[in-house]
């Protein structure tokens, strides 16, 4: 069963990074599939730890599909409220690239009102959908491999968030080149 838990990590692995190459979205759906095959035989078996972690993956993927829902949401639901005013759709149509330099257009973009709210929620969506999933499966392969629970694992928490910060800015750089 352990190994299988293992796969399931590599699979939530590779997940964490769908946003940047859209082929591992299977990777979700094959981590989802497993992790609820192996919670019922862990619970047929009685073991608790093995239980907690297919709980743990199947909560890291759902996690990840409601932040996209949301992050989608809030984009379409900024977008509307921008959009809805003539004069903002006029500033926005005055951005037509390569008329002014970049500088400019950015001064201007940052001129209509709520740019600023959409670039913050932006930002913030993305780092929670980039960073979260990958620090909880981290965190599960640290436990893991000490045979605890992923949500007892102390201050594994945080060396998962800072390797999942170090991954999510590494192997991107590496690929991406």
């Amino acid at each position: 069963m352990k190994n299988s838990l293992w796969v399931g990590y590599v699979l939530l692995f590779l997940f964490s990074f769908a946003l940047y190459w859209g082929v591992l979205l299977g990777a979700g759906a094959a981590a989802l599939a497993l992790a609820y095959y192996l919670r019922g035989r862990a619970r047929r078996a009685e073991d608790v730890v093995a239980c907690a972690h297919a709980q743990w993956q199947i909560n890291t993927v759902w996690l990840n599909l409601l932040l996209a829902v949301l992050g989608i949401a809030g984009v379409v639901g900024v977008a509307a409220w921008m959009g809805s005013d003539p004069a903002i759709v006029e500033k926005f149509e005055a951005l037509s690239p390569g008329s002014q330099p970049p500088m400019e257009m950015l001064q201007q973009f940052w001129a209509v009102p709520g740019s600023k709210a959409l670039v913050v929620f932006l930002c913030a969506w993305v780092f929670l959908l980039l960073l979260w999933p990958l620090k909880r499966t981290v965190q599960g392969m640290l436990a893991l491999r000490r045979e605890q629970e992923p949500a007892n694992s102390g201050s594994a928490c945080w060396l998962a968030l800072a390797l999942g910060v170090l991954l999510q800015i590494g192997i991107p750089m590496i690929f991406l080149k």
